[in-house]
């Protein structure tokens, strides 16, 4: 079965699950605030929680039937297989991984207040159930609109680093940091334009693509390159290799690369130089197919020793190669991959929970850790989710300054 069907419908397991838990806080709800017709309205919304969870139980049967036509269609490659039952099913995932947040806060409240439960039992169930149904109706409304928004939506977010000992002639650098345009059905030239359009506005000196041109396949390599190659930069636009990118064929993706003028390499350094100052781009390669060995990173590291500005650019962003960069010197790390999470809980502002947090602590934004700035940018296309929710597409611009000596 194809890596993108099973985790489907891995994800479906944990899916209903949270669905499972919900239906219970809801019944609970319903039925101390409107009694006997609680079952009513449940026999109404029965069908609706069907219909949301439709999507892993088709793939089974439409796979059985047809393997590659559903394949094609959970990639996003049949539109309407899309619009009706992947895009509302991960709607629902929203909806309910939200509402989790909320339950799991009433049910631990309850546990840790339970004597103040215990004395006024039915005044805390019914305050319970008002918030709970009001929240409801809420995230009814909030969760398609917001979905809705951040999908079609890029930011532009930025940050000055500012650098001990940096040539004045550098400083008020701009550098736009993108990632993972990954090109397919869901991410077509339209989409890919106004992306386009987004880094040239902030008129960058120069532009990072850590990886992931597209998702899979070759069929879309040349619209990603193209849409790339239309980035307007002064001293040029340099990418590394991304999970995707490597799957679906990186001597393919450097060859199309070359003909639009983006430099794409495999473990291999780029010296730019300007006003006659150097800076050294490390392109590394730092996948689940491909690590980066201390070998390797020595030696990349050791070639630009002597450049004026260093950055090191990998696809994802592991804590141990973070720190690795660090004590070899670089002045900036910017990395993708994690999508900002994509689909992310929380309250905005707040708090927010990402799955990709369990691979990294640096899933989004900036870090400044003193010495050397990380940059790890939600890029532009989608995996597995057609959709984002709180983690919006963006470019990333960091503007360099020249710190005292």
């Amino acid at each position: 079965m194809p890596w993108i069907i099973s985790t489907h419908l891995t994800f479906g397991i944990g899916i209903a699950l949270f669905y499972l838990y919900f239906f219970f806080h809801l019944r609970s709800s319903l039925h101390i605030l409107v009694g006997k017709n609680g079952k009513n309205l449940l026999k109404l919304i029965i069908p609706v929680f069907v219909y949301f969870n439709l999507f892993p139980l088709v793939t089974i049967i439409a796979y059985g039937i047809t393997p590659s036509f559903t394949t094609n269609a959970v990639a996003g490659y049949v539109r309407v297989f899309d619009h009706f039952l992947v895009v509302p099913y991960w709607i629902g995932f929203a909806f309910v991984g939200q509402m989790f947040l909320l339950m799991i806060v009433m049910d631990v409240s309850k546990l840790a207040l339970f004597p103040v439960y215990k004395k006024y039992k039915l005044q805390w169930l019914q305050g319970k159930s008002y918030i709970f149904l009001a929240v409801v109706f809420f995230l009814v409304a909030y969760v398609p609109a917001k979905a809705y928004f951040d999908t079609n939506t890029v930011r532009i977010v930025g940050k000055e680093f500012a650098i001990r000992g940096l040539p004045e002639e550098l400083d008020g650098l701009r550098i736009a940091h993108v990632a993972d345009i990954q090109a397919d059905p869901r991410t077509q030239k339209k989409k890919l334009d106004r992306y386009v359009r987004k880094i040239n506005k902030v008129e960058p000196h120069l532009v990072v693509h850590s990886g992931d041109l597209v998702t899979s396949g070759k069929q879309f390599i040349e619209m990603g390159a193209k849409a790339l190659g239309s980035v307007q930069a002064e001293y040029g636009v340099y990418s590394c290799v991304g999970d995707h990118d490597y799957w679906s064929g990186s001597d393919s993706i450097r060859t199309t690369l070359a003909k639009q003028g983006v430099v794409y390499r495999d473990n291999k350094n780029e010296i730019v130089e300007l006003n006659g100052l150097t800076i050294g781009i490390s392109l590394v390669t730092d996948i689940y197919s491909r690590r980066l060995s201390d070998e390797t990173l020595d030696s990349l590291a050791l070639d630009i020793a002597r450049t004026d500005l260093r950055l090191i650019v990998p696809h994802q962003v592991p804590e141990e190669l973070v720190n690795r960069a660090q004590e070899r010197g670089y002045h900036l790390f910017l990395a993708g991959h994690t999508h900002g999470g994509q689909v992310a809980f929380g309250v905005p502002g707040l708090f927010k929970l990402q799955g990709s947090r369990t691979e990294t602590p640096y899933v989004t934004g900036f870090f400044d850790l003193g010495s050397m700035l990380v940059s790890v940018n939600n890029g532009l296309g989608l995996t597995l989710a057609p959709i984002r929710f709180q983690a919006p597409a963006e470019v990333s611009v960091i503007t360099i300054r020249s710190g005292h000596s």
